[in-house]
């Protein structure tokens, strides 16, 4: 048998999806431990493709999208190997993000919801391919988590929740290692929760989203606010390159490129959408340095195919391939059943995701198969497994 040289063998592995990565562990042990290492997990992370995920009432689905240099795109929908326990979900009460591929979900009050029967809310933070869960339970049952994120100056991350309690107005940083919160301290002017918790981004460690300008009238103006988990403080960020709009317009802020920032942007009245993007990635040097920000308009695209995602009870999706394609998963206008659609230039397609009926949340994600972070001092119920 001839044995390849291992740095080819390596590279060949990192390539493969993060389920086939899975499978491979008990080929032979030295896989099994290669598939730990952080140089391994780094290459294998930084190579996977953007995927959606969706929520059914019984099942957890990602979306692969398949061919998108092709005339004939096509989506490969694989059940997720970690199903969370839950009944009767109330979708409207739940949220899913992500954050270096790990899955952050959140449920608000009255969502009967995941892992300890009878628990009515909480925070799971799972990497599904490995089926690993780690259930952040609080002693306060009023906290509302906002989004994940980590200190970027320091080697080793260590991740933290935004949250509130809503019962104090006070706002609180959950370390996932010690197991403890932090109360600081919110901005005089105006905020809210409520924006974080339902478009918040995480992006080198700290949570972007849209706020709309206070004492604005109609609040039609908006500008990207940010929490910096580093010095544990918010800021505003930037202001959005489409400053005036009608206050029903779409606006859904997403990561681009790994390192910088994208927005789309519908106009209520005339259904067109504009995607803009960061000129430049939004790291350490440009986030704290008082750096204005630079947007690029990169595509623009008529309404005559895209359906009206303005003021729809679901969550949309998207992500941009190669600058010239958006791929957007969203609910169609016929009855809001989930399709995938995919444009570039004249080029339009419209996939329905046959596999029951969908009620909720989008996100865009990437595999990863970095074991779920746990403290030192993590206590075996906080860490479940799933068959």
């Amino acid at each position: 048998m001839v044995r390849l040289p291992r740095e080819l063998e390596e590279d060949i592995l990192s390539r493969l999806p993060a389920q086939s990565l899975v499978r491979f562990r008990s080929v032979c042990k030295r896989w099994n431990a290669l598939f730990d290492e952080k140089s391994f997990n780094k290459d294998q992370f930084a190579r996977a493709r953007p995927q959606f995920i969706c929520m059914t009432n019984s099942n957890i689905y990602s979306i692969d999208i398949i061919g998108l240099d092709g005339v004939d795109p096509t989506i490969n929908l694989l059940d997720m190997p970690s199903k969370p326990y839950y009944r009767k979900l109330d979708f409207n009460c739940i949220s899913i993000t992500t954050c270096d591929g790990f899955l952050f979900c959140n449920s608000f009050p009255n969502a009967f919801v995941f892992f300890w029967p009878g628990m009515t809310k909480g925070t799971a933070f799972w990497n599904p391919w490995l089926k690993q869960v780690k259930w952040i339970g609080f002693e306060d049952k009023d906290f509302d988590a906002c989004g994940l994120g980590y200190d970027n100056t320091r080697d080793e991350k260590v991740y933290k929740i935004l949250g509130s309690f809503m019962c104090r107005r006070e706002v609180a940083i959950y370390d996932c290692t010690s197991q403890a919160f932090k109360f600081i301290d919110t901005p005089n002017e105006d905020w809210s929760i409520t924006d974080v918790q339902r478009s918040s981004v995480s992006l080198n460690g700290n949570l972007y989203w849209i706020s709309p300008i206070p004492d604005k009238f109609d609040f039609c103006e908006f500008l990207i606010r940010s929490f910096d988990f580093s010095r544990d403080i918010f800021k505003p960020f930037c202001l959005l390159p489409c400053r005036k709009m009608d206050f029903c317009d779409l606006l859904v802020l997403q990561v681009f490129n790994e390192n910088r920032l994208s927005l789309l942007k519908q106009c209520y009245k005339t259904r067109k959408v504009e995607i803009w993007v960061t000129k430049k990635k939004i790291d350490s040097s440009n986030y704290n340095s008082g750096e204005e920000v630079v947007w690029i308009s990169l595509l623009t695209f008529p309404s005559s195919n895209l359906p009206n995602l303005c003021n729809k009870p679901y969550d949309i999706s998207y992500f941009i391939y190669d600058k010239t394609t958006l791929t957007m998963c969203c609910g169609d206008d016929e009855g809001g059943t989930p399709c995938i659609y995919i444009v570039r230039g004249d080029f339009f397609k419209k996939i329905q995701i046959n596999s029951g009926v969908f009620q909720c949340c989008h996100c865009t994600y990437a595999p990863n198969f970095i074991p779920v972070p746990l403290g030192s001092d993590c206590k075996p119920n906080n860490f479940i497994t799933f068959s």
